[in-house]
């Protein structure tokens, strides 16, 4: 069982006309999350900072506090504790020269990916729109003691704010809606609409220690989240970077889920459809690359949908704002209701299971994934006249009674036919393996499916077939 400690946050709302905030201690990620925390907060006044911290579950012989200075004085206050014990839960207290102290808690990732973990997906407060319902969903979050937060957006509304005092407002509505979640867990978000990420003047950018302020990877565990901007018309700017970053999780062996996170959904049913862009643009890379479940917010609600292509797509809106009227009858969709809620996420390895909880803690909606992959590609991104090797698991698939399968090896989007490759069977784990020398003529990417050349079945993932990005030679 988890161990607990009683925490609190002053938090100061201000006057409509102050020209500086408060901002209360957050923990985030910025560097690896097995060794590394992120703590900031925001005062009134420039002084210095110190953090001391310390690891739950040790006795009074081990106990050990360790402690972090910042003796220039500023009013941000930022701390990177470094050299931190994987999958350990440590409490800090967090203090400035202005009298100011405040006391938490985070979590480091484990470093054996076999290690249980819990997380919550906790998403669009807007500020706390609605905020008995928002600090009604964070209390239930805190009680149920996940081991970090993740959240796809539109946590506070400065993008329709009327002024510069309701752009504060805002961001103090949420952190009051937050006070106890934030001083408990790691909260680890990526931008929605509301939060107005593509402002360069947005308060997103100094409100949040983050690896990047739109874009970035995170490794936990098993799972390698990729976090990415999806607000209006920023989509389609991200594809090529995703589309590499789904290369680097796919044909990674270190990595057994690839889950993307973002705030607007390709899939949504009812009142607030799914972005045409991001279908067009994104779904594909996500089939091809294999994904294992796709994270979005942005419609208020929670829809649970059946998989698509090979992949489940998870949406959860019902932090705190409006609700929208969902469609639990179409038939993409697994599950679907229009409630507040977040969603809860036990991971084991190559299992997740999922509990969709109301505010009362109360659970609506279970599910179960497993993680499974059909293809490796080594090196991850192949270069041209040089060797590479493509790992087929077919088990699962249509070729897994197969005594014989072959590559069907193309260039680009199959503008023309490379090769096919006789594919040789591993005795001992049974998954097929061809190697070849990568043409010249490729121009940006391998396409390639499998198939049997026996009974004339073939493999090509949902018709999006695989593809492998050839390496840059810059």
């Amino acid at each position: 069982m988890k161990r607990g400690i009683g925490m609190a946050l002053a938090l100061l709302v201000l006057p409509c006309a102050a020209r500086t905030w408060e901002i209360p201690v957050m923990a985030t990620w910025t560097e690896d999350p097995r060794t590394t925390a992120t703590l900031a907060w925001e005062r009134h006044e420039t002084g210095t900072g110190r953090v001391e911290y310390r690891a739950l579950g040790q006795t009074e012989t081990e106990l050990r506090i360790q402690s972090a200075d910042q003796p220039a004085p500023a009013r941000r206050h930022v701390f990177t504790l470094r050299n931190l014990q994987p999958g350990t839960h440590y409490e800090y207290v967090a203090s400035s020269a202005d009298g100011y102290e405040a006391r938490g808690r985070f979590w480091t990732a484990p470093a054996n990916p076999e290690q249980p973990f819990t997380f919550a997906l906790h998403n669009d407060l807007q500020g706390g729109v609605n905020v008995e319902a928002a600090k009604a969903v964070s209390a239930a979050v805190v009680q149920a003691n996940p081991d970090f937060v993740l959240s796809t957006g539109d946590l506070a509304d400065p993008r329709y704010a009327m002024d510069y005092s309701g752009v504060i407002g805002s961001w103090n509505l949420l952190f009051g809606c937050l006070r106890d979640e934030l001083a408990a867990f790691v909260f680890q978000p990526v931008s929605g609409n509301h939060d107005e990420p593509e402002n360069p003047d947005s308060f997103w950018h100094r409100l949040f220690e983050l690896p990047n302020t739109h874009d970035y990877v995170l490794d936990v565990g098993p799972i390698r989240f990729i976090l990415l901007d999806s607000t209006e018309n920023e989509g389609p700017s991200r594809t090529a970077w995703l589309a590499r970053e789904l290369q680097k999780a796919a044909f990674d062996p270190a990595v057994t889920w690839t889950i993307p996170a973002f705030h607007r959904p390709p899939f949504s049913e009812g009142e607030r459809a799914g972005d045409e862009s991001l279908r067009e643009e994104w779904v594909p890379l996500f089939t091809k690359y294999e994904a294992g479940l796709v994270l979005s917010g942005h419609a208020h609600g929670y829809q649970r949908m059946k998989p698509i292509d090979g992949v489940p797509y998870l949406v959860s809106g019902g932090g705190g704002g409006w609700l929208y009227q969902v469609d639990p009858y179409h038939p993409n969709v697994a599950f679907a209701t229009s409630a507040y809620h977040f969603v809860e996420f036990h991971v084991a390895g190559k299992t997740i299971q999922i509990e969709a909880k109301a505010p009362d803690g109360a659970v609506f909606d279970r599910a179960e994934y497993a993680a499974h992959r059909f293809v490796r590609v080594e090196p991850a991104f192949p270069a041209r006249g040089e060797s590479c090797t493509i790992r087929y698991d077919a088990q699962g698939g249509p070729l897994e009674a197969s005594g014989r399968v072959v590559l069907h090896l193309g260039r680009d989007e199959f503008n023309d036919l490379l090769m096919d490759v006789p594919m040789e069977r591993d005795a001992e784990s049974g998954r097929w393996r061809a190697t070849f020398v990568v043409p010249d003529s490729t121009k940006w990417h391998l396409a390639f499916c499998f198939f049997d050349p026996e009974r004339g079945i073939w493999h090509n993932n949902h018709a999006q077939n695989w593809q492998a990005l050839v390496a840059r030679e810059w």
